[in-house]
């Protein structure tokens, strides 16, 4: 029995970072296929099943203590499903036998915790005259609950605290997605019409470099040459070695964009833009990057010596892992930043990570900023790496997509999916649309009728924005206000995509 180190792949030392790999990827073939995601996983999952392999004896059961992550979290797929393999006993692996959940049991600890129990056997042998043992597609669990009086409390006194309901977990699939789960029923799914298209937006970090507010000024200031600096929000909320970044300088205004981050989201609407400086212009159905050579060159000063200062403070600052690549080669990584569309029509954006999904339409139309009375003119919308975004010509289908998104029972759907943090379940990413959500047809009756009824929850959204929703802080709270004002348009919503989903 053990409780093993609770720490993420990142996090480890990037000396060390390499042995794990090579363990990971090749020696134990915890994850394969997405690289991507050992990053997020967790190094507890590798110590579980290396010390099995290494000093667990034949027949003999292993129990640790683990994060609950490894319920549903995407990089522990191949442990749930057992597709790992030992590196020195390979004739052997481990077979779960119990697993329990913790998740509702306080105090604990600072994560959602689960207790993972585990036999070592012999791999089934493909021999026709050999018995085989069938691989257990369910395992036996509890769901505790219940308050502790205290941390760290006896037994006597857990017992008396803590409910216990014994349970039967399986693996889930939907789409590429898997996740344990008490419910009866497996649910096997292909996925949305619009998996694909669906896209995360541009990382556009550091925020010091590129979010700024316009410095007012008694004697007002030019329009298309704006002073500007790093927003205050932008340095509150920097990481360390960003807190004291701070930028003041005029650029020409055709590089002021505006964006959204996840917190200005509502069901079916968002508060204020947020300013940003780019650099990129538009070039028909995607953007282009303009380095700071090119800026100078093509008489864009301002912008120029605003992008040598970010490269400066850049080389400085960026963190080991990314010492090989620029400030603007992380601003357009994987070219989530010049790959958007400036002449998209709408777009549908949803917040990346967050206990609830939420989603809005965005209309490709104007964005001004008032500065005392002036006007600034920004040049577009760019989504950013904290929402995913379609972009679509069809206002309709705009509609029934947020309709579809903000649906109850779509956020119940992906809740067994969702790795759960401190303050409840997180990353939303891509896992809503391992769901059947069908393509928009204008013949269907039952998706026109989302249609109307994502029309009108945004209006009404809109409308309450003007009025103003008080002194509410609390991004949480205000979301929860209006969901209780659309409470009526939400059930039938709710109604109508159940039947869509199936």
């Amino acid at each position: 029995m053990g409780n093993p180190p609770w720490i993420a792949f990142r996090y480890m030392e990037p000396l060390y970072q390499n042995f794990l790999k090579r363990q990971i990827t090749e020696d134990y073939k915890l994850l394969t296929g997405r690289g991507e995601l050992i990053t997020h996983l967790e190094v507890a999952a590798l110590f579980l099943v290396r010390t099995a392999d290494l000093y667990l004896k034949k027949g003999g059961t292993i129990a640790f203590v683990l994060p609950r992550s490894l319920f549903s979290a995407d990089q522990h797929d191949g442990l749930r499903k057992r597709t790992f393999k030992f590196a020195e006993n390979t004739i052997q692996t481990l077979y779960w036998h119990e697993i329990w959940d913790c998740e509702n049991v306080s105090p604990l600890f600072n994560v959602p915790a689960c207790v993972v129990i585990a036999a070592k056997k012999e791999l089934p042998r493909p021999s026709r005259s050999t018995p085989v043992e069938k691989d257990v597609k369910v395992i036996a669990g509890q769901i505790l609950s219940g308050k502790l009086e205290r941390k760290n409390a006896s037994l006597s006194e857990a017992e008396a605290a803590i409910i216990v309901e014994d349970v039967e977990f399986s693996v889930h699939t939907r789409g590429k997605r898997s996740f344990w789960s008490s419910k009866k029923e497996a649910y096997v799914q292909g996925g949305s019409f619009y998996q694909a298209k669906f896209a995360q937006g541009a990382t556009i970090v550091p925020r010091s470099f590129w979010f700024v507010q316009v410095r007012p000024s008694p004697l007002g200031f030019d329009p298309d040459l704006p002073p500007l600096e790093t927003s205050d929000r932008a340095r509150e909320e920097a990481k360390d070695a960003y807190k004291s970044v701070f930028f003041k300088d005029t650029v020409e205004s055709r590089f002021l964009y505006a964006t959204l981050l996840s917190t200005d989201l509502l069901p079916f609407g968002h508060f204020d833009y947020r300013l940003v400086v780019l650099p990129i212009e538009s070039a028909e159905d995607h953007y282009k990057l303009i380095e700071a050579a090119e800026a100078h060159k093509r008489g864009f000063l301002h912008l120029a010596h605003w992008l040598e200062r970010v490269e400066i403070e850049w080389a400085k600052r960026r963190s080991a892992k990314a010492e090989r690549i620029t400030a603007l080669g992380w601003l357009d990584y994987r070219r989530k930043l010049t790959v958007q569309n400036p002449q998209a029509n709408y777009r549908v954006i949803y917040n990346t990570s967050g206990t609830f999904l939420t989603a809005a339409v965005v209309k490709n139309e104007p964005i001004k900023f008032d500065i005392n009375g002036q006007t600034v003119k920004t040049y577009g919308f760019l989504a950013d790496y904290v929402t995913y975004c379609l972009e679509t010509p069809s206002l309709n289908e705009a509609y029934y997509l947020s309709a579809i998104l903000n649906a109850p029972i779509v956020d119940a759907k992906i809740k067994p999916m969702q790795a759960r943090g401190l303050w409840g379940p997180r990353h939303i990413c891509k896992k809503v649309l391992e769901l059947a959500i069908p393509q928009f047809h204008k013949d269907n009756k039952a998706h026109l009728r989302l249609t109307e009824l994502g029309k009108e929850c945004t209006n009404k959204v809109e409308k309450w924005l003007t009025s103003g929703p008080g002194n509410v802080k609390s991004i949480g709270r205000l979301r929860s206000m209006v969901r209780q004002m659309l409470s009526q348009e939400l059930a039938e919503i709710d109604e109508l995509t159940k039947k869509i989903l199936g």
